[in-house]
């Protein structure tokens, strides 16, 4: 009988194709069979269907046990049955409740215009010539139908992401630290998750881990990049750990030519891995009473390293302070008594000086009663100096103790973890991690028997057998999709190093995830985009309507999917562990936020960091630049002993030029030169970055670049510049300011540095005093604009800028000779203060003073009026720019805005 029209089941058994003739009679089936035989069968043995609703294969999916069907044809309804017909002319019927049909999400206008936005894109990008069509191309045209639980469905029309219902709780083999844990627990949940992987956080540990879980949980994962180097490190930490025999490294032609062709018939020996049941339990008990002791002393440790940057900070503030300090005045006896009081303690005395200082003319008994009962102090001669003196002191032993207390508190937490071993129950929590998963491997394969050998063709036609044996896949973006059957959908698809992959690519590895965790980041390399290209991929963009996200020119299929989903599950991975904390210091606070947690350890006498100018002069050519190399040559290898051999030298330049011109320079030496572009992933103990322009480009100060090129440096960062860009508002003048600020090398400066730390905790302690009126400062004009300032350097642009409040005249001047004598008398009285100094967060110098300008209180007031006359001309002869703000006028965030930017193009 016709399949198409008719399905009969004999005993539950699909037998049309064998049916000649099928009559109902006298309460029985006489069913006729091709070779003539007729049989009777009871009406309860025969199921016959008729007139099927034919679905058409191209724009139906069909699932079983959640994965899609391959190889469909033709889809017949017959209701409580499907019959499924094969392009390889197998045919197969299933009960309705055993698969489930869905319509292919190109059913929909706005998933199929999104949809053919990315393939007009992959027609464009990578066309050969005019008779070839692009490997994109080729692929997107096979893409004839998308699941509705793909990720790409998710990602072509936006919809609200789901959780799993029951969370699993993760192991980590691999082992862990709170951000890394954080990460894996929503990778494995989420449906979509994001990791923001900065340098050196260990974003290939974290990975490791997710495939580790998802491998227990009998789940499947591909690890997909743009290139094969991120995906061959995932590889061969696999094979550290002796499991690579679960993940083949697909990907290209001949990737999976040399996997076929290699393939061993043998597993490893697992003996060692078996564990009893009941050994088995006892160490997921094990891992579950130390998981939350050893979450506890992961927070100490990062709470130790939080404060070991902050003592770092002082250190090298209160060296700033020290210039300052003894450049001011003689220095008064300190008072033994207030040496015991806490640094907190210190800073409230200062506080309550100031005000009264501020208040009245001379120091009253009350308060020195006051201070008797409050703070100890029993002689009445500490009064007797100058306020500057007084408030120097405090400011002074505000720093002693701070810093002291800094001290104490890191031996503390460092005892304590030291008598919890915590090193030893971080491996002993790791060994026992990968025992379990080990264990679970071992059960899994059938170690003692051969192993299956595929040809290559298993990969569409017997997938679900491969993927059972390897179910890790590696490949590239563009090339998962034929690392699998049509349409199969992989439990987890990892894209690492995802600010280099395009939407494009992207989309493509997209199409097979049930589940994604996108990990990059978009401080460091994007994928680059040629100049014609953009254009090219901008028109075709404004021919659709679409969000932004999707502009293929402007996004990553990172920035693309954080912009699309505003909530994404993402968590930043704060704990570094391979610079040295001066040298990463400076990606932290440009790029970061400070928001690195740094574990690497710092000595006294460390000296990571070193910055080269050449003399002015046409030194550059076109993209090489000679004096740059000779300096390299004759002044750093000698002078830093980077030539001793022993530790990793690379040097890094921006272009490939200079690349090969260093490289004829070094001769035999075993240096690793090359550009910021290769370099991305890999480190070496001295890094030597050659910037090669004597005038800034918008190429070579790139910030991405930047922050890739000075991470590459473990031990040891040395900066070759043109002498003229030191004073550039740049990224590249940011790095020799920091670098500056941190060796002590400001020495010809006629102003000083901003005490960035003394006046934030300054402020702090004014918050606390006028907490119950919710001020800043005694005046709301203040208020307001310390409101308006935060503001405002909140927007990216002003990333590197900071503020502090009240900061004294006399601490931004340091050399008065440039003031006639009234001038000086009043820049060097304590009490003269700025109400806001912004300044520049990598060198701590200021970039504009913002004084605040009461309506009554200075128009009305002509004393006022001549002193801030007076400011006004003492912060001109010093080049500090300053801006009024009056509390009478408007618009007080565009001015600060408009003003921060002119300022910025000037320094």
């Amino acid at each position: 009988m016709d399949i198409e029209k008719h399905l009969i089941l004999l005993k539950g058994e699909d037998k049309t194709d064998k049916i000649n003739r099928c009559v109902y009679e006298d309460g029985k089936y006489k069913v006729t069979f091709l070779q003539g035989k007729t049989y009777s069968y009871n009406y309860g043995n025969v199921q016959w269907f008729k007139n099927p609703v034919s679905l058409d294969s191209a724009t139906n999916v069909v699932y079983k046990d959640k994965q899609p069907v391959s190889g469909v044809d033709k889809i017949l309804d017959f209701e409580e049955y499907k019959r499924l017909c094969f392009v390889t002319g197998f045919k197969k019927v299933y009960h309705r409740n055993e698969i489930t049909i869905e319509q292919s999400c190109l059913n929909n206008p706005d998933f199929s215009n999104c949809f053919g936005y990315l393939k007009k894109l992959a027609d464009k990008i990578g066309v050969d010539d005019e008779e070839d069509r692009s490997f994109l191309s080729r692929q997107y045209s096979k893409l004839s139908s998308i699941s509705p639980p793909s990720i790409l469905a998710q990602y072509l029309s936006p919809a609200t992401l789901s959780s799993a219902e029951y969370k699993q709780m993760p192991i980590f083999p691999i082992g862990f630290n709170l951000s890394q844990k954080s990460a894996a627990e929503k990778a494995l949940n989420e449906q979509i998750s994001v990791i923001e992987g900065p340098p050196g956080t260990g974003k290939t540990q974290t990975i490791l881990n997710i495939i580790a879980n998802a491998v227990i949980n009998r789940k499947t994962v591909a690890v997909v990049s743009n290139n094969n180097s991120a995906t061959a490190n995932v590889l061969e930490k696999l094979q550290k750990y002796e499991v690579d025999f679960i993940a083949p490294y697909l990907g290209n032609v001949q990737n999976q030519a040399n996997f076929f062709a290699e393939q061993k018939d043998i597993y490893p020996d697992m003996t060692s891995w078996e564990l009893e049941r009941s050994a088995y339990k006892a160490i997921e008990d094990k891992l579950d009473a130390k998981g939350q002791e050893l979450d506890a002393m992961l927070e100490k440790q990062n709470r130790a390293a939080v404060l070991k940057q902050e003592l770092a900070a002082f250190l090298v503030e209160k060296e700033h302070f020290a210039t300052y300090f003894n450049e001011s005045n003689e220095e008064i006896v300190p008072y033994r008594s207030l040496r015991r009081h806490s640094a907190a303690t210190i800073m409230k005395l200062w506080l309550y000086y100031q005000q009264m200082a501020e208040k009245e003319n001379q120091i009253t008994w009350k308060f020195k009663l006051k201070n008797l009962l409050r703070f100890g102090i029993i002689s009445f001669s500490f009064y007797e100096h100058y306020n500057e003196q007084v408030i120097d002191l405090l400011q002074k032993l505000y720093y002693d103790r701070k810093i002291e207390e800094l001290n104490d508190e890191i031996q503390v937490l460092t005892k304590r973890l030291e008598n919890f071993r915590f090193d030893r129950a971080m491996r002993e929590y790791g060994d026992d991690s990968m025992k379990l998963f080990k264990a679970q491997l071992a059960e899994r394969y059938k170690f003692d028997k051969k192993r299956p050998v595929f040809t290559k063709d298993a990969l569409w036609k017997d997938f679900d057998s491969f993927i059972k044996e390897y179910p890790v896949i590696l490949s590239t973006t563009h090339s998962l999709r034929n690392c699998a059957s049509a349409n199969y959908l992989f439990d987890y698809v990892v894209i690492d190093e995802a600010s280099q992959v395009d939407i494009v690519t992207g989309a493509l590895a997209l199409s097979c995830a049930r589940n994604a965790v996108i990990v990059g980041d978009l401080k460091q390399l994007p994928n680059i985009v040629p100049a014609h290209i953009a254009e090219e991929t901008k028109q075709i963009f404004r021919g659709y309507s679409l969000p932004a996200a999707y502009d293929y020119a402007e996004n990553s299929i990172l920035s693309s999917m954080t912009k699309l989903y505003a909530n994404i599950p993402r968590t930043l991975l704060q704990e570094h562990y391979r610079c040295h904390p001066k040298i990463i210091g400076f990606c932290n606070q440009k790029f970061y936020n400070n928001e690195l947690i740094v574990l690497t350890e710092e000595a006294d006498r460390d000296k990571p960091l070193a910055v080269y100018k050449t003399i002015a002069g046409n030194h550059a050519r076109g993209n090489y630049n000679q004096r740059q190399i000779d300096v390299i040559m004759e002044e750093i290898l000698p002078e830093q002993r980077v030539d001793s051999g022993q530790q990793s030298v690379g040097i890094i330049s921006p272009y490939r030029m200079q690349r090969d011109k260093v490289i004829e320079a070094i001769g035999s030496r075993n240096f690793e030169v090359d550009t910021v572009h290769k370099y991305q992933g890999r480190e070496k103990d001295i890094v030597i970055i050659t910037t090669v322009v004597n005038k800034v480009t918008d190429f070579v100060d790139n910030p991405n670049l930047i922050n890739v090129a000075v991470s590459r440096a473990v031990d040891k960062l040395i900066v070759v510049v043109s002498d003229n860009l030191k004073n550039d508002n740049s990224n590249i003048g940011d790095l020799i300011k920091y670098i500056e600020y941190n060796n002590f090398e400001v020495i010809d400066s006629q102003i000083y540095s901003v005490f960035d730390l003394l006046y934030h905790n300054y402020s702090g302690q004014l918050f606390e005093r006028m907490k119950g009126r919710k001020k800043v400062s005694e005046f709301e004009s203040e208020n307001l604009i310390n409101a308006v300032i935060e503001k405002v350097l909140g927007q990216d642009k002003f990333q590197n800028l900071d503020w502090i409040m009240h900061q004294p005249l006399k601490m931004l001047i340091r050399n008065p000779e440039k003031l006639h004598d009234n001038e000086c008398k009043f820049a060097m009285n304590i009490l003269t203060h700025t109400d806001f100094v912004i300044f520049n967060k990598l060198n701590k110098m200021p970039v504009l003073v913002v004084e605040v300008d009461g309506y009554a209180y200075h128009v009305n007031n002509p004393k006022q009026v001549a002193r801030d006359e007076m400011k006004d001309a003492i912060l001109e002869k010093y080049g500090i720019p300053i801006l009024r703000l009056r509390t009478n006028e408007s618009g007080e965030e565009a001015r600060l805005s408009r003003k921060l930017g002119e300022v910025l193009v000037i320094i």
